[in-house]
């Protein structure tokens, strides 16, 4: 049976200044952060490789998942746990070969649910909506309703996470929409206390997939 995956996603950018990045990446794990997504931002993955081992290590500490995205070389020097496509050149399957069976693998879906569906059939653990909201971190995408999120979750059975613009005021529209964990960039990033909004985000996940699980008990 496929594992359910939950909660709350952070996404940083390694090409950061080195301070900041782990000040606030830090921040966010004491505040509840669940797994971790690095950003393929490089041009040359060469210099970031040690900055990436820190990372890891850093989240490791903490217990929590380290997913790369795009890059599977990288993923694989550095033993993260997991990968996050954009594209869909590489299965699942592919990916572990490379990784190891373990690994998580999770893919970036728009608006095409055939997408959805053939990322459950390949054996993806997740996949992520992008973007639910405008939100200039993810210029690229294309906007989803929620009432996709809502066909995807009566479609599939692995998890479904969403991205893009969300924030502490939008955050449980979502995922009553059906996600099961939401993906952050700059609402915790530019917070003044990133801890802290990573734990209001926390609340707000906890309480919403709470809420569901009795909802499918009682009925």
């Amino acid at each position: 049976m496929k594992r359910r995956l939950s909660g709350l996603y952070f996404v940083v950018d390694p090409t950061d200044a080195s301070e900041k990045l782990f000040t606030v990446l830090e921040a966010a794990l004491r505040g509840g952060v669940d797994i971790v997504q690095v950003w393929s931002a490089w041009q040359q993955r060469e210099p970031l490789i040690d900055r990436l081992t820190d990372i890891h290590n850093l989240t490791r500490r903490y217990g929590v998942s380290l997913i790369i995205n795009n890059d599977v070389d990288m993923a694989e020097t550095i033993g993260a746990e997991g990968m996050h496509m954009d594209g869909y050149d590489l299965t699942p399957r592919e990916i572990r070969t490379r990784l190891g069976e373990s690994r998580i693998v999770g893919y970036t879906t728009g608006n095409d649910l055939q997408r959805v569906k053939w990322a459950e059939k390949a054996g993806a653990d997740y996949i992520s909506f992008c973007s639910i909201y405008p939100s200039p971190s993810v210029a690229n995408c294309d906007i989803v309703p929620l009432e996709t999120v809502r066909k995807a979750r009566k479609m599939v059975q692995i998890s479904i996470f969403a991205s893009g613009g969300i924030n502490l005021g939008n955050a449980k529209e979502v995922l009553e929409a059906g996600a099961d964990g939401i993906a952050v960039i700059s609402a915790i990033q530019r917070a003044g206390s990133p801890e802290e909004v990573a734990r209001e985000f926390k609340k707000i996940v906890d309480s919403a997939l709470a809420i569901r699980a009795l909802s499918a008990k009682i009925s």
